[in-house]
């Protein structure tokens, strides 16, 4: 696996950790490099292994956290 290809199987996991959307994080990331739909196997297990383990850990999203304010 070439470099790149690396650093998008690990943008897509941690945007679908943050979110819990993988599916969203699958076609975001696809479509940010030309012709990177070769890695979408790759992608599509590292974001759904990334999102059960974000919801094993925490409940929440980035969106529904509730912080000290």
């Amino acid at each position: 696996m070439e470099q790149l290809s690396a650093v998008l199987v690990g943008a897509a996991a941690a945007l679908s950790a943050a979110i819990h959307a993988p599916l969203t994080s699958i076609f975001l990331t696809c479509s940010l490099v030309k012709g990177e739909f070769a890695l979408f196997i790759p992608i599509i297990i590292a974001c759904f292994i990334a999102k059960y383990s974000a919801q094993l850990i925490c409940s929440y999203t980035v969106y529904s956290y509730k912080g000290a304010y």
